[in-house]
């Protein structure tokens, strides 16, 4: 594949770090009455995000979905200039981004205008609604960055052509037949705490769901370095994130080879649907990873997961 090159100015590292973007956003359904709901997020093994409630009584076929909050850009000024993104006179939009594939659409809703005298630190509320019996499986919905008004003395290096797309500020990818792999990451704002931590809760994993209730690993969105791990970019920041993700599931496994049941599991053997067992005895059998010893599991888990991250298969 021909790899694509841009000939304009992208939204990149050091564009996001002078912007200062921060997001306070969540997934919600509308009952009849008009009344909001607020969805769980799940995040699984590669950051796909279930959404579900607690009784199960969401069906978003019929009732659909909608993301609520706010979007904050720190300094909005400075993507403007004979050396940023555009220059002083052009316009710069935001706006909310989804695409399916699995269900053919696509759709773009304009949320703001950003001009170079916006003042710093402005709010700007989101509250879009899905449309219903239009979207399933995978949906990537982002918050995205287009030129709106195309600079009179634009420079060579800025896009020229409105509606063109410069970059994303937010992504998500949502599940909402519950078809991922499920795995508990808990994203928690602890100033005191580590980048990432494991609980782990379980006293009978053949029976015990695999949940955060039982098995859950902590990402600290506090920290410096969340931003890097769970938007990985970079080499470096997929390096980070191999490392997260390996450690955390080598700590769980550890644990899991320490127990009686750990033959059972390995065998796939009593192991009811959706415990912690069965979804170890996946990973063993369909993602090849050697459980013989702590050193083979450290091992395989981590050239799996790198080689899958340079496929683009995370």
């Amino acid at each position: 594949m021909a790899n694509k090159v841009n000939m304009y100015r992208l939204y990149d590292e050091e564009a996001e770090e002078l912007l200062d973007v921060s997001t306070e956003l969540l997934f919600y359904f509308q009952e009849e009455d008009g009344s909001k709901q607020i969805l769980n997020q799940t995040l699984d093994y590669e950051f796909k995000t279930l959404l579900s409630n607690e009784n199960d009584s969401w069906d978003y076929m019929e009732k659909g979905f909608g993301l609520s909050g706010s979007l904050t850009l720190g300094c909005p000024t400075s993507l403007f200039g004979p050396t940023r993104l555009v220059n002083t006179d052009a316009e710069l939009g935001v706006g909310l981004q989804w695409l399916s594939k699995q269900s053919s659409q696509r759709g773009v809703e304009p949320i703001a205008t950003i001009t170079s005298k916006t003042q710093n630190n402005l709010v700007i509320p989101i509250d879009y609604y899905f449309p219903k019996d239009k979207l399933f499986g995978e949906v990537i919905i982002s918050l995205i960055v287009y030129l709106k008004k195309a600079s009179n003395n634009g420079m060579r290096e800025q896009a020229q052509v409105s509606g063109t797309i410069l970059g994303e500020l937010e992504e998500w990818l949502v599940i909402l037949d519950g078809s991922g792999s499920t795995f508990p990451i808990v994203i928690v704002n602890e100033p005191d705490k580590p980048l990432w931590f494991v609980d782990l809760n379980y006293t009978d994993p053949l029976i015990e769901p695999f949940d955060k209730e039982y098995i859950a690993v902590y990402l600290n969105k506090a920290h410096d370095a969340f931003k890097f791990v769970y938007n990985p970019k970079t080499k470096l920041d997929q390096v980070l994130y191999v490392e997260f993700l390996a450690s955390a599931l080598h700590l769980i496994l550890q644990s899991l080879m320490d127990c009686p049941d750990w033959q059972d599991i390995q065998d796939g053997r009593n192991c009811e649907e959706g415990s912690i067992g069965q979804v170890m005895h996946y990973f063993k059998t369909t993602l090849n990873w050697d459980l013989d010893t702590p050193e083979k599991l450290a091992m395989s888990l981590r050239k799996d997961l790198e080689t899958r991250v340079k496929s683009g298969g995370l």
